[in-house]
Formats: structure tokens, sequence, C-alpha cells
């Protein structure tokens, strides 16, 4: 049986989107297990957050059983993405095992990072949704691999807005920012000059 898990930011002692992180846990759950299942509540079982610096808090789990790990994070460094294609990949839920992505990230030749295009359109980066900045506002694909906790409180708040984007319309926007629970809106930004075909 698979596993899956849920990648929370914490924050000086708090742990960041718990509402999101449960609501998609309750969907994986109800989804894989039958809607009988009972998810674990995060609220109960991150009991205690590190208070100093960031932290990811790594839950895995399955119907049965989950373990927590808190690791010290650093924001990555990412300047080149190289666009790549996804075929019939399946990525709905937050699975333990990545191996389908880390084929294609082996795909990325000397650039840091990769978009993943499945379909025609864009979706995703190895580990991150997107959001492209058009020069006033910013567009996340609709058709993401995994719709992801930061991805769904930024278009909650209306500071994105979702969009089908083919590789056609990449060059109208400036630049693509890396989202997901540990990076927001603009902390990662890639210049759309520097995503290689």
């Amino acid at each position: 049986m698979s596993q899956f898990i849920e990648s929370i930011c914490c924050e000086d002692g708090e742990a960041l989107l718990l509402d999101l992180h449960q609501a998609r846990l309750n969907r994986t759950f109800f989804t894989n297990y039958g809607l009988l299942a009972r998810p674990m509540k995060l609220a109960k079982i991150i009991r205690k957050v590190p208070s100093k610096e960031k932290h990811k808090c790594k839950v895995v789990y399955d119907k049965d059983n989950f373990t927590i790990d808190f690791q010290s994070y650093q924001t990555p460094t990412i300047e080149t993405l190289q666009i790549v294609e996804g075929g019939n990949i399946d990525y709905r839920f937050k699975y333990e095992n990545r191996r389908a992505l880390d084929q294609l990230y082996t795909l990325r030749a000397d650039q840091d990072n990769i978009i993943i295009v499945k379909d025609g359109s864009v979706t995703d980066s190895y580990f991150a949704n997107l959001a492209f900045y058009d020069g006033e506002e910013w567009w996340t694909p609709d058709s993401p691999l995994l719709e992801g906790v930061r991805r769904q409180s930024l278009l909650d708040q209306g500071l994105i807005q979702k969009t089908t984007i083919s590789l056609d319309d990449l060059g109208k926007f400036e630049k693509v920012s890396l989202i997901n629970a540990m990076l927001d809106l603009g902390v990662v930004e890639i210049d759309i000059k520097n995503i290689n075909r």
C-alpha cells in the first residue's frame, strides 16, 4: 500500500497552513481508504514545533500509521529551468514514492530544476507549483500535477489566478515563482529567459 506525505512549514514555533494540509490529508484518506476511514488530526499529532529557524515537518502516513520528522530548512537556489515532457505521470496525491518525478528530474541536463508539461500544458516543477508573472498579475496553471497548499492559500487570497498555460504562452510572462508549503510567492523567482526548451 502506498504511503503519503505532508510537508508542513514551521516558523516561530507554529505549523503554517495547517487547515489546508488537513483538508488535503482528508481527501487523500477518503479517496484511498474509503469514506469510513478515520484520518489523523495534524493539530493533535504535531505537538511540539521547533521555535527557532524555519523547519520542514514531514509527516509520512498510511491508513494505520504515521511518522513525523523535523528538518531545518534552507531556501534552494534555483536560477534555470528545463522543460520536460511528463507523459502519463500521475501525482494527484502527495505520494512518498516520487520515482516518476525523480526520473523526470534527471532530464534537466545542466539546469537547476524542471517544468513538467503534460498534454501540452504547463503543470508543476519537480517539487513546487508554479506562478507566472505577466507584469501585472500572477497566474498559476489550472492543471497542476498536485494541488499544493500554498497555491490554494494564494488563490483563496486572490493573489494568483488560474489559467491554462501552454509552452507558447511562456513568452507572455516576465518571470516564474516556485511555490510550495515552504516557499511563498516571490521567494524563488526565475527569469522567463532562463527556461530552456
